[in-house]
Order: structure tokens, then C-alpha cells, then sequence
């Protein structure tokens, strides 16, 4: 009995105890940015909306740790962003929508011609002075900071829409299951959690890692970089790192993408990466989210960070010790102890 004991302690152990990184805390906040030209890319998932800017900004925050799970809030940020939506309508409803639009300037008199179009002067309380431009199978209307095109071919019409928007800022509250390193949002869960990764624990090529748009997305490489340091507006960090890629996942704009990420091996942390294929997009009403702030080789064994890249955090990464804030898991916990129980209940009846 005594040699029972014994073996069931050595298979429950293991899962008694998980790691969580040793800087995980309550008000632990992390800001990354990406700016330049093109850096910011925001799809829509409820309509044919695209953002595109040049600075932007995702920011986490750890609000509360209990009972193996962190709740965090997450708020994401784009400046001086530009929204385009396309639509494809028939070529009916093309010519319906023309008639509608060119019928208030049938009996006015165009401020030019140019070429086959007639050009209208136009004021509006928002957008200010602006032309209307009328051709044979298409209308546009035209201001500094907003365009509405519709153009109507043979067998179908294209209607386009480009405004100025000065700032979005969308806010979500989801939690991380410290197990297992899973994100789960609204209580469902979406699959792996890419903000940082456990001490004891790195992907391996071929891991699931999540759904995304009806595609399984796996971990297509994963390679610990010893001989490389990376540059990055909070600080330079030396190796090891943890470089890992995902496979292509379509989206539903038509285009593709995979995520780049590298990861500090000391910490866990997400020190930079490009990040378009993640499950907590969707929580901020997009598709896809692209922060691409250009990185380049400083010099060979250096380079500087790409996509979005840690800028600020007030974390304590002096520690070097991965394994800090070792944690028993209440459910194991709790078995392990009935087990014990189980065996001298069993051993007393034998007893008697």
C-alpha cells in the first residue's frame, strides 16, 4: 500500500504545480506601437471597412488574477486613419443609384466641363467646398477630407467611399486561463493566447494553436534565436528569443497573412511582432489587424523591431527566474488529496 502511495504521488505531482511567469501581476500593463507610412491596418468584420493610418497603438492591462485565470483589458488605437468601403452592387442597381444621384443637378448649370464630365461646385455643413463630377456611367463627389465614386460597367457597379478619421479606440475584457495559456472571451474559448508565453512552455511546429475563419492556424515554425538582439524603444533585449511564424490564414477582404512573433525566453514576454491572424480581433469588430512599424538589420547579429513593437511597461523583468509564482492548481490540488484518502480508507478496511 505504501508503494501505492508512492507511485500515485509521482503521477499527480507533475500536474499539481503549472508555472506562471514571475512578472504576472494585478496593474501589469504593457503598450506596443507601430508607426510610418501604411503601419496601421484595421477589416472590418461587419461591413467592407478598411482603416488604413500611420500610428497605432494596442495596450493590455492585467486587472485581476483569481483562481488560475487573468482578467485583462485590452484597448487597441489608430490616429489619422483613413476609411475605405467597397461595395458591388448589379448593374441595375448601379444605373438606379446613378439616376438618383445625378437627378438634383439635371437642371444646373456645370461650373466647367472637363472632357465628357460636368463639374458642379458643391458646399456641405460637414465636409465644406467640394465638386460634384458627373460622366456618362459614373458620379462622384468630392471633398478634401471625403469621397463617395460610383462607377457603373456592363454587368456590374462599383460604389467606393473614402473619409478621414481622426481616432478609433476600441476597449474588450477577456481573461487568459494560466494553465493552460488559452484565451477565452465572454467565457468561450478562442485558443491560444499569443501575449506572452508560459516559462515552461514553448509552441513546437505543427501546435494548433486556433480557429480563425472557418481555418485551423497552426505553428509553422519555431526557432530560439541565441545569437540575436533586438532593438526596441522600451529597451534592447539580448538572447535567447523565441521566433515563431503561423501558417497563412485567408481573410475575408480577399487578402492573406501569418503572424511573425519574437518572444523574450528570460520573461515570456511579447517583445515584437506581426500579429494579422488572432481570434481577439474579433472582439474589437475586425476581421484582421495589422500593426507594421518597419523593422530593419542594424548589423549582423542585431536587429530592430517590427510590427508592433514594445515601447513601454512597467513589468519587473530584472528577475531572471522564469519559474517565480509557481502555482498549485486548486483542481488538482483537490483530487490529489481525495486520492490520499481513497488509499487509507482502502488500507484501514484491508485492516480489518
Amino acid at each position: 500500500m505504501r508503494y501505492a502511495v508512492l507511485i500515485l504521488s509521482f503521477l499527480f505531482l507533475p500536474s499539481l504545480v503549472y508555472a506562471q511567469p514571475y512578472w504576472l501581476k494585478e496593474g501589469v500593463y504593457f503598450k506596443y506601437v507601430a508607426h510610418g507610412d501604411h503601419s496601421v491596418l484595421f477589416v472590418a468584420l461587419s461591413n467592407s471597412s478598411i482603416y488604413r493610418g500611420a500610428y497605432g497603438e494596442f495596450f493590455w492591462r492585467v486587472i485581476k488574477i483569481e483562481d488560475d485565470f487573468a482578467t485583462v483589458e485590452v484597448v487597441l488605437r489608430g490616429r489619422n486613419l483613413t476609411e475605405e468601403i467597397h461595395n458591388e452592387l448589379s448593374h441595375d442597381e448601379g444605373i438606379e443609384k446613378l439616376r438618383e444621384l445625378v437627378s438634383p443637378y439635371e437642371k444646373e448649370k456645370p461650373s466647367r466641363l472637363e472632357g465628357i464630365c460636368e463639374i458642379y461646385s458643391v458646399r456641405n455643413s460637414t465636409w465644406g467646398e467640394g465638386v460634384v463630377r458627373i460622366c456618362n456611367s459614373s458620379f462622384s463627389l468630392e471633398f478634401s477630407n471625403y469621397t463617395y465614386a460610383l462607377w457603373v460597367g456592363r454587368s456590374r457597379s462599383i460604389e467606393f467611399v473614402r473619409k478621414t478619421i481622426p481616432e478609433i479606440e476600441k476597449r474588450a475584457i477577456f481573461k487568459i486561463n494560466l494553465r493552460d495559456n488559452t484565451l477565452l472571451i465572454n467565457g468561450t474559448p478562442m485558443g491560444k493566447n499569443l501575449l506572452f508565453i508560459l516559462p515552461e512552455k514553448t509552441y513546437y511546429v505543427g501546435e494548433f494553436l486556433f480557429n480563425l475563419s472557418d481555418q485551423k492556424v497552426t505553428v509553422k515554425k519555431s526557432i530560439v534565436l541565441n545569437d540575436t538582439i533586438i532593438h526596441t524603444p522600451f529597451k534592447t533585449f539580448t538572447p535567447p528569443s523565441l521566433n515563431i511564424q503561423t501558417s497563412m490564414v485567408a481573410f475575408p477582404h480577399g487578402s492573406g497573412g501569418m503572424d511573425v512573433l519574437y518572444y523574450d525566453m528570460s520573461s515570456g514576454i511579447l517583445i515584437t511582432g506581426f500579429m494579422p491572424a488572432s481570434p481577439l480581433w474579433k472582439a474589437f469588430g475586425f476581421s484582421s489587424v495589422v500593426l507594421f512599424n518597419e523593422g530593419s538589420k542594424v548589423k549582423k547579429g542585431e536587429m530592430n523591431g517590427f510590427g508592433m513593437v514594445l515601447k513601454e511597461t512597467n513589468a519587473d523583468l530584472t528577475m531572471i527566474k522564469p519559474l517565480e509564482g509557481t502555482r498549485i492548481s486548486k483542481f488538482f490540488l483537490g483530487l490529489f488529496i481525495i486520492s490520499i484518502l481513497f488509499l487509507v480508507f482502502m488500507a484501514i478496511i484491508r485492516r480489518e
